[in-house]
């Protein structure tokens, strides 16, 4: 079994690459070749790969240097391998083994191999094989059981929009990708909650889930509170904290409608009301863009 490189090592590695130091780069793998440390022969093909002005030559060593990496048992070869064979991006398809290489990775938990199998099966390949909506959603629910948020609110959507939609499991996958920081996934949580669907009725949890959407930037949980607050059913009735929302809104997006009901709100509002909570809501939004994100709600 390989072992990893030293941090100070990969940190170095790193700093070339950044630095487009590709060949100082390939000479330092090389010299700690004998190491046998994982990805090694990864890199030497990147070296290639992303010469400034690539030659065949340039492929034909990046392909070699990865089939080595695929011999001494790097996943991560494999995927670049697998990914270069099927889109025969280098002059060398080879589709069929291609496809193994990324099934062997994917089979391994290797993210980068199940989202591009993703990708191959939602749309085909021409001349290899057709859309295939099963085994799409088969490896869409793997990436997305592997931590990716994308793919975990993907695969939500898709469970609502089943014949028979599946809420319990939808809710479920849109938590995963509200944990990963998706705002829209937090809306989504935050309105299964309001509503009791998928999940039991929790309005604290569905306007923490909400606010914590609104304050990344989501334009829907922006209205949606602003009209809670403005009706009080779920909610104890806020003018004041509708306005808000709904400034907020505004100053984010301001060539965009808004809901009837919220412009009644606006044409109801006096000339004082109304510059006290724009100027509140430039604050809020200007001490939003100045701080980190606040990170996700569990």
């Amino acid at each position: 079994m390989q072992s990893q490189p030293p941090t100070e090592f990969t940190d170095e590695i790193k700093s070339l690459f950044v630095e487009k130091k590709l060949e100082q780069a390939r000479q330092r793998l090389l010299e700690t070749l004998d190491n046998r440390w994982d990805g090694h022969c990864n890199l030497i093909a990147f070296t290639y790969l992303y010469a400034e002005n690539r030659t065949d030559e340039d492929c034909k060593r990046a392909l070699e240097w990865l089939e080595q990496g695929v011999t001494a048992g790097e996943v991560d070869a494999k995927v670049i391998l697998g990914r270069l064979l099927v889109s025969g991006e280098l002059g060398n398809q080879d589709f069929l083994r291609g496809m193994n290489l990324l099934q062997e990775a994917a089979h391994a938990n290797v993210l980068m191999a199940v989202l591009t199998l993703v990708q191959i099966y939602q749309g085909g390949v021409e001349g290899h094989l057709d859309a295939d909506v099963q085994l799409t959603r088969q490896y869409l629910k793997q990436a997305a059981d592997l931590g990716d948020p994308n793919s975990a609110y993907r695969l939500a959507l898709e469970l609502e929009r089943l014949t028979t939609p599946d809420f319990e499991q939808a809710f479920r996958y849109f938590d995963k990708a509200a944990q990963g920081g998706l705002s829209q996934a937090m809306h989504n949580v935050g309105v299964y909650y309001l509503h009791g669907k998928g999940a039991v009725k929790n309005t604290t949890l569905a306007l923490a889930y909400l606010t914590e959407a609104a304050k990344l930037g989501s334009p829907l949980s922006m209205l949606s509170l602003s009209l809670l607050y403005l009706d009080g059913v779920e909610v104890q009735k806020d003018r004041g904290v509708a306005l808000s929302w709904l400034y907020i809104y505004q100053v984010l997006f301001p060539e965009t409608d808004i809901p009837d009901q919220l412009q009644l709100l606006l044409d109801d509002v006096s000339s004082e009301e109304e510059n006290f909570a724009r100027q509140a809501a430039q604050n809020s939004v200007n001490h939003q863009l100045n701080k980190s994100p606040s990170g996700t709600l569990h």
